[in-house]
């Protein structure tokens, strides 16, 4: 990696510092901090990724024309879309960043920082809408999931929305088992696994989608286990400190789902493990 020089410094704090600036504190400062991990990791690699990347190549005009276009439109377009107006501004802030950075260094640059930016600019900031969004669907799944895994046993279960009646028992599926605290955390998680494990978008997004099926699965057996904890302890259980084993519990479940899910993807070697056509033998450079 050659040594940073100053426009890539100042542009990587300027893209960073901007970004961070349209977080908002109560979102970052919330419990869990996967908002503000997600951010802080996304301006780390913007600094990163412009600082490896040398020497400076001519720009793009293309490309930055077309996401300059693309980021006005939806500039345009933000203000008549009712609930989704913050999401569209924020993509299209995003869509004008990538569109500088394409004019300055090309397009190839503006690719290779278009998902930190993205994470940073969209994501992150509309993060609990996306989450408010899930959240009655995760539940639902979660209870029609754990309802056919309890009716195994020898009492029936009934299903009346996110509310399962199992004999004399009922347990609700609120908003704080959704799971959507699985998600918030596996979300980073997930991305630095993708970065480091896989190479090229597509494995690297496929494997990241994964996230949800992990995250489903998980928080439906942490109901079934609550269930089954209620049922033979009491519904004062819920409350005590078996709930919050229960829910780590499944936070470390959901992690080790996602991990295992790697095996669907076929492994690619680094760039120095590859072998060496030129010299019929194995490349021995590390400097990369």
């Amino acid at each position: 990696m050659s040594a940073p020089v100053w426009p890539e410094l100042v542009a990587a704090v300027v893209l960073a510092g901007l970004g961070l600036l349209l977080q908002s504190p109560r979102t970052l400062a919330g419990d869990p901090l996967a908002h503000l991990i997600l951010a802080a990791t996304a301006a780390a690699l913007i600094l990163h990724r412009l600082r490896e990347r040398s020497p400076v190549r001519a720009g793009s005009p293309w490309s930055a024309v077309v996401l300059a276009v693309c980021g006005a439109v939806l500039a345009f377009l933000a203000p008549l879309a009712g609930g989704l107006r913050p999401a569209l501004a924020y993509i299209a802030l995003a869509l004008v960043a990538l569109s500088l950075i394409a004019a300055w260094r090309g397009g190839r640059m503006a690719a290779n920082l278009a998902v930190p930016i993205l994470v940073l600019y969209v994501l992150v900031p509309v993060l609990p809408l996306f989450e408010a969004a899930l959240s009655y669907p995760l539940r639902r799944l979660s209870a029609l999931l754990a309802a056919a895994l309890l009716d195994i046993g020898p009492d029936a279960v009934t299903l009346h929305g996110t509310e399962l009646s199992w004999g004399t028992l009922k347990v609700s599926v609120t908003s704080a088992c959704s799971g959507l605290t699985l998600l918030q955390n596996l979300i980073w998680v997930a991305w630095w696994t993708v970065l480091l494990r896989h190479r090229g978008f597509v494995t690297r997004a496929l494997h990241a989608t994964l996230a949800l099926p992990a995250v489903l699965a998980a928080n439906t057996l942490r109901v079934v286990a609550l269930a089954v904890m209620a049922r033979w302890l009491g519904e004062e259980s819920l409350v005590g400190p078996g709930h919050v084993v229960v829910g780590w519990a499944a936070v470390v479940l959901a992690v080790l789902l996602f991990l295992a899910l790697e095996h669907l993807f076929p492994a690619v070697p680094a760039e120095s493990d590859r072998p060496d056509t030129r010299s019929g033998g194995r490349s021995g450079s590390i400097g990369r």
